[in-house]
């Protein structure tokens, strides 16, 4: 009778600890998918941060000329040219 209890005792220990290892696993790959998930999306941001990066290089080598003072002139204080027409929309 003992042996036949201990026999028992062992096969649940077996089948308990081969559960938690395959929990275990399925809960790493499901982590480990979420993880590359994120890589990717981070991967695209360092991507969109590099071409920033690229365009404000290219601006800061552009030459500081006239056309450059007027473009900066209209982008960073919103003034114009006293013969453009300027348009308001609702937007």
């Amino acid at each position: 009778m003992k042996s036949i209890t201990g026999n028992i005792v062992f096969k649940a220990a077996v089948i308990l600890f081969a559960a938690l290892c395959i929990a275990t696993v399925v809960r790493l790959q499901l982590k480990n998918n979420g993880l590359k998930a994120d890589t990717a999306s981070l991967k695209e941001k360092i991507e969109e941060e590099e071409n920033r990066v690229r365009e404000l290089k290219s601006k800061l080598d552009a030459p500081f000329d006239e056309e450059y003072v007027i473009e900066l002139a209209k982008e960073k204080l919103h003034l114009r040219l006293p013969d453009e027409i300027v348009f308001y929309t609702d937007n």
